[in-house]
């Protein structure tokens, strides 16, 4: 595997290029991203994990001799293992012959199988290619005559991500998205759900779907990555997140060309809201026989969540349980592209039986749930811990449990087999079915579909390394500076804001959501241009890092956008969102006038409507000798009329006590 950084060119897509000597990738232990940058290098992997051919073959295969030449920095090892001729032992599975080095053959065809964990089709032409795997091992993939088989195979990438937690940089070719999403068009009945990241609005929501998939048909709006966001100071907080998102859609225009069913705010992460999601799926996307109206695709631009919602989904109600064990979840990673055709399950018929089990379990869900919400509020409060802020909820399948009691006992039960008898005989029921078979084939299905590539993001802009601080991992906590007119934030290297004006003497209060690892500058306007050349491509700024081929590379901060805003009283007046890196809420009770910078002076908006507008008032104390106040922990907000209330009935209970007493 090289060492690999990339960047992007017009159309957004990552193109590769080699920066030094040394791999590098990562991993994500939880929500920790932990660098292996220095520990290993392409030398202290297995050749079948390298992602480069360690000898070059000049000669045709007819000749009476050939000469091979060694790549540099690879073992010679390679020479033993690339002229082994034949094929691999077919007692091997896949993942064992990933050890032996394999054979790229550019001029060979793709197979018509695909990837289970990234969709690609397989192919040998291009090792940095998702969907990538030797010949060798393409061979015995193609020669499979079951599906299940090659239903359960990964390619080289998945499987180094999946088994090793080892992510490539790798060539994300040119998707032709009209071509993929043709399926849609030919469907006007099937559901659209549009997965959006409620972190990056309006930057996630593509404005040219309806181009793509074909305007007039039914839609579910999904806010995903709700648990990034911080509880605000007043309570009804989910709402305004909620109303937020609406409001996003509809200023992209796809409430004019979509009928728009419903709109809902989950995690795919951690589970919360997707219960709720199925449940008006079923209420609203079925006909009078409780079928489903159509096939269901998920939808959304790169980085939105979707594999990871797939990967809910697949494991809940919606999803056929014959299906469950036959589908792998799909292969995720921060790095946009990881889907690159379409991954299906079958769903659920709701039947009146079916929804009647669920109904059942979900109520018993929800006091559990409640009990579970004041746990978690008691351990904030004396912990203070971010992760019991966060919204979770629990997933699980209706039906898997009743499916399997259904089911005759089998004569080998009968006679009381060993344990390893038995394991080998479940394992043999689950060959038995595949996605091909007649029980799924009149159904209805569920596709995650590749991400769409907008405009307006910047992701494409940050090399991996970069993109570890960039892309927001735990929940935003607000970080507030007080500026002057005349004064500028920086954000990192990333992100710029300069207060031009203010209506009278007064301040502005900046509130920054964008990941702990960029740091925030304050400082006068005039000396914000040297400030960011002395130390651009250093540490001190984190984003962007690298040498000076990089930095030549980078696009700066030029042009900005200006913006003017209304000043409000207790609240913000605005949102400045930096589309992929976070947003900046203003507040002031004067009219303010302000720039606002990113990279390439790409996915720039002003949000009327703030979507944290009490959080400036979470703020601690000012830090002596500084602009800046202290990070508070979070706390869910209190319920000052639930309060009041609780008050007021303690009082009037108080007052019939005492009554009773004077009258006795």
């Amino acid at each position: 595997m090289d060492q690999s950084s990339t960047s992007s060119d017009s159309s957004g897509f990552k193109k590769q290029s080699t920066s030094s000597d040394e791999d590098r990738g990562f991993y994500v232990e939880a929500d920790v991203f932990v660098d292996e940058y220095v520990a290993g290098s392409s030398l202290d992997l297995d050749p079948g994990d390298r992602m480069v051919a360690t000898r070059e073959y000049y000669g045709s295969d007819d000749a009476v001799e050939r000469i091979s030449f060694q790549n540099p920095g690879q073992r010679m090892a390679g020479v033993e293992e690339n002229e082994q001729k034949g094929h691999p032992s077919e007692d091997l599975d896949e993942h064992e012959q990933s050890t032996l080095t394999g054979t790229i053959v550019e001029d060979m065809p793709a197979s018509t199988k695909k990837c289970s964990g990234c969709g690609a089709n397989f192919h040998c032409k291009d090792s940095s290619l998702p969907g990538f795997v030797p010949l060798e091992i393409l061979e015995k993939i193609d020669r499979k005559s079951s599906s299940y088989h090659h239903q359960q195979s990964l390619c080289k990438r998945c499987h180094l991500l999946q088994e090793h937690n080892f992510l490539l940089n790798v060539n994300v070719c040119d998707v032709d998205y009209g071509r993929m999403m043709s399926e849609l068009k030919k469907q006007p009945e099937s559901l659209v759900v549009l997965v959006v990241d409620v972190t990056d609005l309006p930057g996630s929501i593509y404005p040219k779907l309806a181009q793509i998939v074909g305007a007039r048909r039914p839609m579910i709006v999904v806010g995903n990555k709700v648990d990034l966001l911080p509880p605000d100071a007043k309570t009804g907080y989910m709402w305004r997140f909620k109303k937020t998102v609406e409001r996003a859609v509809e200023k992209a225009g796809l409430l004019e060309h979509f009928n728009i069913l419903h709109t809902a705010l989950v995690s795919a992460k951690t589970g919360y809201g997707i219960e709720e999601l199925i449940t008006e799926i079923y209420l609203k996307y079925t006909n009078v026989k409780l079928g489903m109206r159509g096939d269901i695709f998920l939808v959304g631009c790169t980085n939105a969540g979707k594999s990871t919602m797939f990967n809910a989904l697949l494991q809940s109600d919606l999803c056929k349980v014959r299906a469950v064990d036959l589908v792998d979840r799909a292969t995720t990673s921060i790095w946009p592209g990881t889907t690159i055709s379409l991954l299906k399950f079958p769903v659920m018929k709701p039947g009146p039986y079916r929804l009647e089990m669920r109904r059942r379990r979900l109520l018993t869900h929800r006091a559990w749930n409640k009990k579970e919400m004041y746990a978690r509020k008691l351990l904030l409060a004396e912990t203070g811990d971010d992760r019991y802020a966060i919204p979770t909820s629990v997933i699980q399948n209706t039906y898997k449990d009743s499916e399997e009691e259904l089911q005759p006992m089998a004569l080998r039960e009968l006679q009381g087999e060993d344990e390893e008898t038995e394991a080998e005989r479940k394992n043999e029921e689950k060959r038995k079915y595949s996605l091909d078979d007649p029980i799924f084939a009149k159904g209805k299905w569920c596709y995650d579909t590749p991400g769409t590539v907008n405009e307006n993001q910047v992701l494409s802009l940050f090399t991996l390394d970069e993109l570890v601080n960039v892309t927001p991992r735990r929940v935003l906590k607000p970080r507030t500076c007080l500026v002057k007119a005349g004064e500028s934030l920086l954000i990192g290297g990333v992100g710029r804001i300069d207060i031009e004006s203010i209506a009278g003497y007064s301040n502005v209060l900046l509130t920054t959501f964008a990941n702990d690892q960029l740091p925030l500058n304050v400082m006068p306007t005039h000396e914000v241009e040297e400030f960011y050349r002395k130390w651009l491509g250093t540490p001190a700024l984190v984003v962007p890092q690298g040498d000076t081929k990089r930095m030549a590379s980078w696009p700066g901060l030029e042009g900005g956008r200006r913006f003017d805003m209304k000043g409000r009283r207790d609240e913000g007046c605005c949102d400045i969102v930096l589309s992929s890196i976070g947003w900046v809420m203003v507040t002031s009770e004067k009219d303010v006038v302000l720039n606002a910078f990113a990279p390439a002076n790409k996915g720039i908006t002003a949000r009327v409507q703030p979507i944290l507008p009490y959080s400036a008032s979470l703020r601690g104390k000012r830090l002596p000798g500084s602009q800046f106040y202290k990070v508070q922990p979070i706390e869910f907000p209190v319920n000052v009329r639930r309060k009041r209330a609780e008050a007021r009935k303690r009082a009037e209970k108080k007052k019939e006590r005492e009554e009773e007493l004077h009258n006795l």
